[in-house]
């Protein structure tokens, strides 16, 4: 029997790779209508999330994105696409207006080092981002960054990233370290992959360090579904 890979995101998790394409799918791309802006807040949590896990982040991160909305598949521009005229897809708007086509089942379906390495990343310093949290709440009445309603408990709550982006965060340390197969990894284990952690623990407080330093986390709110 195969290894049954989940996808893990820090707003919904997923058991396999397909559990993730068809939600993505059937609440997201077929839900909206053309042109018409994702507003679901859980919507938009996993959209940002499955694109900080895209290899292509950094590039169609850009200056920040504004938002993401639904746009036929067709008039993605660059590559001959071979696609019916009505496939929908999920689109990037930039904060300066420009537009980009994005496909979300590329990055669930990223592998390789560097999706590897993220996941890496991510779980290392889990325990800060749940402390981040813990704090914010603990010091007051906290306003969800994004749109600025009160977060009624911490358990409504989670932690973004902004200026960086999560995707440019990873990007950086992974050059300051000379590059994603630098960073020795290890194993995840059992039927169900689970990710591993930083093999080198130099490189592992490196990162600590590096989060600390360069991490720009926010609060939002999570969606009521």
């Amino acid at each position: 029997m195969g290894i049954r890979k989940p996808v893990n995101l820090p707003s919904k998790q997923f058991p396999t790779r397909k559990a993730a394409k068809d939600w993505v799918r059937d609440e997201i791309k077929d839900h909206y209508d053309l042109e018409e802006t994702v507003t679901d807040p859980l919507h938009i949590a996993v959209l940002f999330d499955l694109l900080d896990r895209d290899d292509d982040a950094t590039e169609k991160v850009g200056v920040g994105v504004a938002e993401f909305f639904i746009r036929l598949t067709s008039r993605g521009q660059g590559h001959i696409r071979y696609v019916k005229r009505d496939a929908r897809g999920i689109w990037i708007r930039r904060v300066d207006g420009s537009e980009d086509d994005w496909s979300y089942t590329s990055a669930v379906d990223q592998e390789g080092i560097k999706s590897d390495v993220k996941d890496a990343l991510r779980a290392v310093i889990n325990d800060e981002r749940l402390a981040f949290r813990e704090s914010a709440f603990s010091a007051g009445q906290v306003h969800c960054a994004r749109t600025g309603v009160v977060i009624g408990s911490l358990q409504d709550a989670e932690v973004r990233y902004e200026k960086p982006s999560w995707a440019q965060l990873t990007e950086g340390f992974a050059k300051d370290q000379g590059g994603w197969e630098n960073i020795a990894l290890t194993a995840g284990e059992g039927q169900t992959q689970i990710s591993g952690s930083l093999a080198d623990a130099n490189q592992l407080q490196a990162w600590k360090s590096y989060w600390h330093e360069h991490s720009r986390p926010v609060i939002v709110a999570k969606s009521a579904r």
